[in-house]
């Protein structure tokens, strides 16, 4: 509960959801739309984005589960999005797409170190996108699991040992006042004369 309250502060969204969550991310809007109501007719929970940079911050408040994504993308390359969504939630799955490969290579490896991904071609038959999803989706962690990234769980780790710190100089504060109002009254009685 209290990490729950602390993740909200943050603006951290926090899901309990029964789905595994999937972005997708095309610059052509009508190839993100049709993927993501591909997914959703079949009961998946998938948000399309038209761009790195959306995605990229939508997943500041929520993690996703997978991530597909064109490579060939302006601002942002889809290796240079998932990069950035796989360091900040390393279980998101990554699934590359593209119809230019001789471009793809390049673009790939120089982020390849670290990136884990899936390749397939653009365009892609429903049926083998829907295949490669469920595949990738059952190699991955429970969707509760997922949903809160590693690096806000270190920080509430962090805020849970400050506040006990915390807790700590304030029960430190506390007696010291204590034994000093002690000591001052002790000092009193002492010099008050006697009857």
């Amino acid at each position: 509960m209290c990490q729950r309250m602390l993740l909200a502060w943050f603006g951290v969204m926090v899901q309990n959801r029964e789905k595994s969550l999937i972005f997708v991310v095309d610059d052509e809007e009508v190839i993100a739309s049709t993927i993501a109501a591909i997914l959703r007719m079949k009961g998946l929970n998938a948000l399309p984005f038209t761009s790195s940079p959306e995605a990229l911050a939508r997943s500041r408040t929520v993690a996703p589960d997978l991530l597909i994504t064109d490579i060939m993308m302006p601002v942002l390359s889809g290796a240079e999005l998932a990069q950035h969504i796989q360091w900040r939630y390393p279980q998101c799955r990554v699934l590359l797409f593209t119809g230019q490969w001789d471009k793809a290579d390049a673009e790939i490896a120089a982020f390849e170190d670290g990136l884990v991904y899936q390749l397939i071609p653009k365009p892609v038959h429903p049926k083998e996108l829907l295949k490669k999803v469920r595949e990738m989706l059952a190699a991955s962690p429970e969707p509760l699991e997922t949903g809160e990234d590693r690096a806000r769980l270190r920080t509430v780790e962090n805020m849970k040992e400050t506040i006990a710190a915390v807790q700590a100089d304030i029960a430190i504060t506390i007696a010291r006042k204590r034994s000093t109002r002690r000591r001052a009254a002790n000092n009193s009685q002492e010099s008050t004369p006697g009857c």
